[in-house]
């Protein structure tokens, strides 16, 4: 497979060119001269032509002005030749139009924007007045947009709202969104290859059809998607008699082990972005010594915690760098990666440290701190998280046998946000790996920040109750949220890389939250008895978030193709609401576009841009390029 180019010297290139703020759109340090604005496709096979650079403005052209309020400006240029499947051309207005009623909605999105303006046709200007990350993200991948040819009426209402300078929830915009929840359209208009037929729809299953005028519809073989009705048990019989190609289910480790009695089907464990870790609460002695927090993290095996909480599905986290080990690479140099503690399973290493915190062995076997007091802690998880609640008990016993007492106390989930924010436990289980969107600071800022961890409350309400004032790397003190700003603040990832750098070698010295391991997903593969043409099991793209699935991308590429004698259907299964639980309307809860998962969805309605983990880069898939000034 070639590698293609990363973006970052990409935008160093243009801002060179441009003389204005140009923040990179890609997080991972270029091997390779880049083409001019363009981030080229890494999938391969390539069904299609990758999309022809766009020119560079001379070096002596004077750069245009950012508008007031303006920090960035992300400028995304549209394929010309992509139709609705009304026949109706995708065009700037569809994209300006749906990012209108993002507007009346109060999306999350619009929280990073200034406006977005149509400069033609087949060019959207996204203008982005706090620059981050997640901006990036939203725009680039998870926003997918709606057809002005059936939503003109309110795509033009909330865009004069703006115009008038209206709020978003002033009468007249809270009228505007009414009215649009209330449209339920009959028919179902998409750009992608698929189109829900809303006459197959049952309490069973569900059919996708071919949609001719779709993208990359010449491309693609498999003229009809089966989506079965069914959570995790019910697809398991279906696996097992060969009536699924592809499941997103998160199986138990015994189903996993029937599925692979059977020679055709394949178990891909790719990235879900999330795992569990043990939170340590500050204000419990002896939680607070460095010490006590390392000795846990030389005591617990995190490879024996993975596998007995989830099987095939549990990776051990290796580096405890604060974020996901399948990035560290891309985001902090080689040296400091060389400077992060493993923690490797060592009871001699964490019998020193203990004793350096004072604390002793007792003629009973059981630890006691300085003062006397046994070792003696609650681990709190939310009892209805199976996985978790696993990682506890057998963190529990592994401390249990070193002679650290440790119990597991169940809580409804429903009470996590608060436990959390209360600091109520001793020790809680919760997320110590959350990647999407991805970039490191989306995991620092979950367990460092208020409400999970506020050192400086006012009310009592301390969280972990974890410093923010620590000492980095090079001996001198740092305040962690001023930290966090530099390693997030706007698109220059090179820029944010020493921030992020600084913190990891912080979290891994001071273990405020040790992680276990990262959840993998158990999706089930099908090889042979309908579809083949899948890339091999080892492929880059396999390493994928299930949000930027490596199933939809082959499906888009026309990779996937009918067996040699199969009736040219792929099947899958998820959950989805049962007429009459569902409408046509893009915009609404009940969706049934946006209820029947992934890869339904972004057949229907593909991405701008694919995500490709294993290269840290965005590619285009149904626009053309972007750029980022």
């Amino acid at each position: 497979m070639r590698t293609y180019s990363k973006l970052f010297i990409l935008v160093v290139l243009l801002a060179m060119v441009l003389g204005a703020c140009t923040p990179k759109p890609t997080e991972v340090p270029a091997t390779e001269a880049p083409k001019p604005t363009v981030a080229a496709p890494t999938e391969a096979p390539k069904p299609t032509e990758a999309p022809k650079p766009t020119e560079p403005p001379a070096p002596t052209a004077e750069p245009k002005p950012l508008p007031e309020g303006v920090s960035n400006i992300l400028t995304i240029h549209m394929r010309p030749d992509l139709k609705w499947s009304d026949g109706t051309p995708v065009t700037a207005k569809d994209l300006v139009g749906s990012y209108n009623i993002y507007w009346l909605q109060q999306a999350s999105v619009w929280t990073y924007l200034k406006d977005v303006v149509a400069v033609d046709d087949y060019t959207v200007e996204f203008w982005i007045s706090t620059p981050a990350p997640r901006a990036l993200r939203l725009i680039l991948r998870s926003n997918q947009m709606a057809p002005y040819s059936q939503y003109s009426k309110w795509m033009d209402g909330a865009a004069k709202l703006r115009a008038d300078g209206k709020a978003a929830d002033s009468d007249e915009g809270k009228a505007l969104l009414d009215d649009l929840y209330a449209f339920k359209p009959d028919t179902l208009v998409v750009y992608g290859p698929f189109v829900i037929d809303t006459n197959s729809v049952t309490e069973a299953q569900l059919e996708l059809v071919k949609n001719p005028l779709g993208y990359n519809a010449d491309k693609i073989s498999i003229e009809k998607m089966i989506v079965y009705q069914g959570e995790t048990a019910a697809s398991v019989p279906l696996v097992l008699a060969n009536e699924i190609d592809y499941s997103t289910h998160g199986y138990t480790p015994s189903d996993v082990e029937q599925f692979k009695t059977i020679d055709n089907l394949h178990i891909l464990t790719g990235p879900t972005g999330t795992g569990p870790g043990l939170w340590f609460n500050n204000n419990v002695y002896p939680l607070n010594k460095k010490e006590v927090r390392q000795a846990f993290a030389y005591i617990i095996d995190r490879e024996e915690n993975a596998t007995v909480a989830m099987g095939p599905a549990g990776k051990a986290i290796q580096y405890e760098a604060g974020f996901t080990d399948l990035q560290v690479e891309a985001w902090l140099p080689a040296d400091v990666i060389a400077k992060l503690n493993k923690y490797e399973k060592d009871w001699a290493k964490a019998e020193e440290l203990l004793t350096k915190a004072g604390c002793t062995k007792g003629a009973d076997g059981i630890w006691v701190d300085d003062k006397g007091a046994p070792l003696d802690f609650e681990l709190w998880v939310p009892a209805d998280y199976a996985d978790w609640l696993g990682a506890a008990e057998n963190a529990a016993q592994q401390l249990n046998a070193f002679g650290i007492k440790a119990t597991v106390r169940g809580y409804p989930s429903a009470e996590r946000a608060t436990t959390q924010k209360e600091g109520k436990y001793e020790i809680l289980v919760d997320l110590s790996i959350y990647y999407n969107p991805p970039h490191p600071f989306t995991s620092f800022n979950y367990y460092m920040t208020k409400p999970r961890n506020n050192p400086e409350a006012t009310d009592g309400l301390f969280g972990m109750n974890w410093p923010w004032k620590q000492i980095g790397p090079d001996g001198k003190e740092v305040y962690i949220p001023d930290l966090l700003k530099a390693a997030s603040t706007g698109f220059d990832f090179e820029a944010q890389k020493p921030a992020i750098a600084t913190l990891s070698q912080i979290l891994n010295e001071e273990l405020p939250v040790l992680a276990l391991f990262e959840r993998y997903s158990t999706d089930v593969v099908n090889e042979g008895t309908r579809i083949v043409g899948w890339r091999p099991f080892d492929d880059p793209i396999y390493k994928n978030n299930q949000a930027d699935l490596y199933i939809a991308i082959q499906l888009l590429n026309g990779e996937l193709k009918p067996a040699p004698g199969a009736d040219g259907t792929f099947h899958t299964i998820y959950p989805y609401p049962q007429p009459p639980n569902y409408d046509l309307n893009y915009f609404t809860a009940s969706s049934l576009p946006s209820l029947v998962g992934n890869p339904s969805y972004n057949v229907m309605y593909p991405p701008l841009f694919n995500y490709m983990w294993a290269d840290a880069e965005y590619v285009p898939c149904a626009a053309e390029s972007y750029e980022l000034r």
